[in-house]
């Protein structure tokens, strides 16, 4: 977790962490995880599929919670919002064995995100941290990042989940830590144009007042003005499967021996 801490301003935010909370190591049982996968829209089938949407939400919360290696949440802990199937096998087995191992499966509407976000926040002890991901479409309006639920509608833009909404739900919490993942702003937004199309309304946006929030860090997948891909090979988000590999020191780490996002 400290080597993703080494956050690069332009596609990344980094809140301060405040002297009084403890320095000593994140403990696996005081932490808790939301993690939200949107593959599909029903309530709205001109919106594409993001097609390994449920496999990234799932693989991070393996590799969260039950990978020795990288494990920093109890599978007891975690949470999956999810809305379709996965698309590669391994993904299917690893839900399986989060679910047998105690993690919860749910649907991921506006509102079932929403409460699941502040109430996993608030299961957070003082020794722990709260991890949320979000793999799903994202979209540009007046300035600001949305990003779609299940149920979201193009046209109408709602309902939908602003990134300063869950930066606000996680700060009115009080949680100490909180390390949020954004793979959205995917390149093809409606099932009608060419995925060689680049659609104007998916372009990311800089975070803003990230500065304000003690503690929090959040990393999108895209800097200001451009898009997240998919992993054809991997099948996750590109983002994604970039991050399980920072988290298994397969990443390319900078001149000073650092992890940082720009090396990712």
């Amino acid at each position: 977790m400290a080597l993703l801490l080494c956050a690069s301003a332009a596609i990344a935010g980094v809140g301060p962490i405040d002297a009084a909370v403890s320095s000593d190591p994140v403990e696996a049982t005081q932490s808790a995880a939301l993690f939200v996968g949107i593959r599909e829209f029903p309530d709205d089938s001109s919106i594409a599929e993001v097609r390994y949407a449920v496999d990234d939400a799932i693989d991070l919360a393996f590799a969260f919670s039950l990978d020795a290696s990288t494990r920093l949440v109890d599978p007891k802990q975690v949470v999956l919002a999810l809305s379709g199937e996965p698309q590669k096998p391994q993904s299917s087995e690893r839900l399986k064995v989060l679910i047998a191992n105690g993690a919860l499966t749910t649907t991921a509407r506006t509102t079932d995100i929403m409460k699941l976000l502040e109430s996993q926040a608030r299961r957070v002890g003082p020794q722990g941290a709260l991890i949320a991901t979000f793999a799903t479409h994202g979209i540009n309006e007046d300035g600001a990042q949305y990003l779609f639920a299940a149920d979201s509608l193009l046209v109408h833009r709602a309902p939908s989940l602003s990134e300063g909404t869950i930066r606000d739900i996680v700060a009115q919490t009080g949680v100490a830590r909180s390390l949020i993942l954004i793979d959205a702003c995917r390149q093809r937004l409606t099932r009608n144009s060419r995925a060689v199309e680049a659609d104007p309304r998916s372009r990311a946006v800089l975070l803003r007042e990230l500065g304000e929030i003690s503690g929090q860090v959040v990393f999108a997948a895209a800097a200001s003005g451009k898009f997240a891909y998919d992993d054809d090979v991997r099948q996750n988000g590109v983002f994604t499967s970039r991050v399980i590999d920072g988290l298994h020191c397969e990443a390319r780490a900078d001149a000073r021996g650092f992890i940082t996002v720009d090396a990712l």
